[in-house]
C-alpha cells in the first residue's frame, strides 16, 4: 500500500514537473516556518518533496527565528500562512486580529529544558537566566509552563533573547545563560555537554505545538488554494514519516548540517516514537482551550476568549476528500 502510494506520488510529481503548462499553472504560496534544524525534513517535505506541486502550488518556505516574527509577517501580508505555535495567533485574534486555524500538524511538543551541568533540576532554576528566541515566543512560553510545574513563577527568573534553537543551546553550553528550552534532539549532541532537566511533552501533554494558520482574508478569498495546501501538507507529512532516510537527508540539506550531526536521526526517531505529528491535521479543541487557560494564567489573554472562533474545519475536511478522490 505504502509503495503504491509512493509510486503514484512520484508519477504525479513527474507529470507536473515535465508538463510545459504545469510550471506556468502553479499558484505561488509563501509559508512561514521556524529556522530549519534537525526536524527540517518534516517541515520542508511538502515543498521540497514535490507534494505541493502535485496539488498545483508553488510553495516557497520562509524561515523565521521565532513564531512572534512569523505572526507579524503573516499580518503584514509577507507570507500567506505559517506552521507554528497558535499561541500568538490566539493573542492577536483576542485583540481584534483576523486569523484562522485550518489544521494542527504537531499535537505534541518536541522540546526539552536544557541546562549546563551546574544546574541540578528544574527547581534549581529560580533566580537563573533562561534563554529564549524572543519575548513571548514559544520557547519562553513552554519554559514558563514547565517552571510553573515546580512552582517557579516567570518573575522569579530572567528571560533573555539568545537566538534560535541552535544558538540557545550553544549559549547554554558556553554558560552564557543557565538554561533554555530547545528541540529535544540536541540531547544527541554529546559534544555540547548539555544536561536535560526535563522533556516538555512529559510535563505538558496538553501543550499543542503547531497549527496551520492563515489570515481571515486569505481564508475567505483563497479557500480552494488553502484546500490544496492542506492536502499537500497531509501528503508531505505522511511521506516524511514513512521515508526515514529521505527525511533525514532533507533535514541535513535544508538545515546545512554536517554528516556527523546526529540530530536529524534523533528527531525522526523521537517524532515517530511519540507520534508527535498528525498527518491528517486533526484539530483538538481541548488542547486549544488548555492553551487559552494557560495564557489567561499568564495574563496574556482574556478569560472570555473563545478559540473556537478561529477554527475552520471545512478546509481540512475538503482536503481529506480531495485526497480520497471525492
Amino acid at each position: 500500500m505504502r509503495s503504491s502510494r509512493a509510486l503514484l506520488w512520484a508519477v504525479a510529481a513527474a507529470l507536473v514537473l515535465t508538463s510545459p503548462a504545469g510550471a506556468q499553472d502553479l499558484v505561488p504560496w509563501r509559508q512561514g516556518a521556524v529556522q530549519p534544524k534537525g526536524d527540517a525534513g518534516f517541515w520542508w517535505m511538502t515543498a521540497e518533496g514535490g507534494l505541493a506541486k502535485q496539488q498545483g502550488l508553488d510553495l516557497r518556505m520562509v524561515a523565521f527565528d521565532s513564531d512572534v516574527l512569523m505572526i507579524k509577517a503573516l499580518q503584514a501580508g509577507e507570507i500567506d500562512s505559517f506552521e507554528g505555535s497558535p499561541i500568538n495567533a490566539m493573542i492577536a485574534t483576542s485583540k481584534g486580529g483576523d486569523l484562522k486555524i485550518v489544521g494542527c500538524s504537531w499535537p505534541k511538543l518536541t522540546y526539552s529544558f536544557f541546562a549546563h551541568p551546574g544546574i541540578g533540576s528544574l527547581a534549581d532554576l529560580r533566580g537563573k537566566t533562561i534563554g529564549t528566541s524572543a519575548p513571548l515566543a514559544l520557547p519562553e512560553l513552554v519554559a514558563r509552563a514547565m517552571l510553573g510545574r515546580v512552582a517557579i513563577e516567570s518573575r522569579e527568573v530572567t528571560f533573555v533573547e539568545a537566538g534560535n534553537d541552535t544558538e540557545r543551546v550553544r549559549a547554554v553550553a558556553a554558560k552564557r545563560i543557565d538554561a533554555a528550552v530547545s528541540a529535544s534532539d540536541f540531547a544527541a549532541r554529546k559534544d555540547l555537554g548539555l544536561k536535560v532537566l526535563a522533556q516538555a511533552n512529559d510535563i505538558l501533554p496538553s501543550f499543542l505545538r503547531a497549527c496551520l494558520v492563515t489570515r481571515g482574508d486569505t481564508w475567505r478569498k483563497r479557500a480552494d488554494e488553502l484546500v490544496r495546501l492542506a492536502a499537500a501538507t497531509m501528503n508531505g507529512y505522511d511521506h516524511a514519516l514513512t521515508h526515514r532516510a529521505e527525511t533525514i537527508a532533507l533535514a541535513r540539506r535544508i538545515a546545512k548540517l554536517p554528516a556527523g550531526d546526529p540530530t536529524p536521526e534523533a528527531s525522526f526517531d523521537e517524532v515517530t516514537r511519540n507520534r508527535s505529528i498528525s498527518p491528517s491535521l486533526d484539530i483538538d479543541v481541548n488542547k486549544l482551550l488548555w492553551l487559552r487557560d494557560f495564557l489567561v494564567e499568564e495574563k496574556l489573554i482574556d478569560e472570555d476568549f473563545e478559540p473556537g472562533t478561529m477554527i475552520d474545519r471545512s478546509i481540512r475536511e475538503r482536503a481529506l476528500a480531495r485526497l480520497k478522490g471525492r
